[in-house]
């Protein structure tokens, strides 16, 4: 990763991206392992029913949006009462660390309420690490050299998570309590990289933030914060529900997580090529094409045949939730000025689309399963519609009539509430 730093753009104070990378793969592998190997873990070996998995879910993605929401508040209130010790990098220690501790639970004890204990444990906190882990990316870094932080990040966290599918298959049907136990040595090795991290973000510089981008952004971003929490919500019904479809199709348990893998290895392809590529900044057409793709390969894994066909449905959602979440996480830190309150509000939103996923995958269940599922997590997907749109034709009405725009924003200046503002 040498050069990673030989850009323009670049605060001195920035801390070394391969620092922040090493630990964003490690980390991830308990994404992986809690977002979308969770469900396989308590199916055999916690012996939960579908409805319980989706439940679980359910709880875990209300923990994390919660989390993610207060993250930004919480530091900022301890930061006030201990300035002397809290530090953000001595907090993300901290934070590490009682998740590791948190993950000896299923090894130690025995029982169901183990695993929603320690997964329910894991998510509140995890909230937070990624709030400041994203802080940590991109402050101090503009323009292109933070499109090449974000570049480098998503393709760590996808690709941790991408492994942990593989990594944990042989350990899923016969010891599924050690698939988290483990983490709680991946979680001590995390603490070491803490040793190059600056001990805070650098200040984000606002003038140089704003030469990098366009008026457009904010609408931009309003769209893709629509987007960001429907792609998790398919996420989110999808994943409690895929071990119960791979047994109806007779799929053995040891290739249940890797072809699960699947969507996650086409995800870190098209997270490449969207890092390498630039025709996508600012193009409305790339939100489209994300919502799209991800909302149809959700259908056909739900409810497809065979196991080729799932295959398809799987690329076709790995490539529309790669796009969004690139496009989402892009504009939140260009127009939030990459700080934690931008990090913790881009979290919140996936962990809102974690807790609808798995109460519409509910409904749809109790409904009679299959098409009853696709038809209520569309629900969803369709009353977000027009929200998404909006930004959409504002967009339009401000390259038509501009003047107008800036009008509209000097009347905010002297008090009047900006609709529009991104939200921080």
């Amino acid at each position: 990763m040498a050069g990673m730093e030989d850009q323009p753009l670049v605060s001195r104070d920035a801390t070394a991206l391969w620092a922040v990378m090493a630990l964003t793969f490690l980390g991830s592998l308990g994404t992986g392992i809690f977002w979308n190997g969770l469900a396989f873990i308590a199916k055999h070996g916690y012996e939960f029913s579908e409805a319980r998995n989706l439940l679980l879910f359910a709880v875990n993605g209300t923990i994390y949006a919660a989390g993610a929401f207060f993250a930004g508040r919480v530091i900022a209130w301890i930061r006030r009462r201990l300035p002397w010790a809290c530090s953000t990098r001595q907090m993300l220690g901290a934070i590490l660390a009682v998740q590791g501790v948190a993950c000896l639970g299923p090894i130690t004890f025995e029982g169901q309420w183990v695993l929603w204990v320690a997964s329910g444990g894991v998510s509140a906190l995890a909230a937070t690490t990624w709030a400041i882990v994203e802080s940590y990316m991109t402050a101090g870094r503009h323009g292109q050299a933070m499109r090449r932080s974000i570049g480098w990040f998503n393709l760590a966290w996808t690709g941790a998570v991408a492994a942990s599918m593989f990594l944990m298959a042989p350990l899923t049907e016969f010891h599924a309590e050690w698939v988290i136990g483990g983490m709680a040595f991946v979680y001590a090795v995390c603490l070491v990289f803490l040793v190059w991290f600056s001990p805070n973000p650098p200040v984000h510089d606002v003038e140089a933030a704003a030469a990098s981008i366009t008026p457009e952004y904010r609408w931009l971003l309003h769209s893709a914060r629509i987007l960001l929490p429907v792609s998790y919500v398919l996420n989110a019904a999808m994943s409690p529900i895929l071990p119960y479809r791979f047994a109806e199709l007779g799929l053995s348990v040891a290739w249940e997580t890797p072809v699960t893998g699947t969507w996650m290895v086409i995800r870190v392809l098209t997270l490449a090529v969207m890092w390498r590529a630039n025709f996508w900044h600012g193009r409305w057409g790339t939100l489209l094409f994300g919502g799209a793709t991800m909302t149809l390969g959700f259908a056909v894994v739900v409810t497809g045949p065979n196991i080729e066909t799932m295959l398809a449905g799987f690329s076709l959602f790995g490539v529309g939730l790669g796009v969004v979440y690139y496009t989402a996480l892009y504009y939140a830190m260009a127009v939030g000025h990459a700080e934690i309150d931008a990090g913790g509000t881009h979290e919140a939103l996936i962990g809102v689309g974690y807790t609808v996923g798995p109460c519409a995958g509910l409904v749809g269940l109790a409904l009679g399963s299959g098409a009853w599922i696709v038809g209520t997590v569309w629900t969803v997907v369709g009353l977000a519609a027009w929200p998404a749109v909006r930004p959409y034709m504002k967009a339009r009405r401000f390259r038509q009539f501009p003047q107008d725009d800036l009008s509209r924003q000097a009347g905010t200046s002297t008090g009047q509430p900006d609709r529009d503002a991104p939200v921080r």
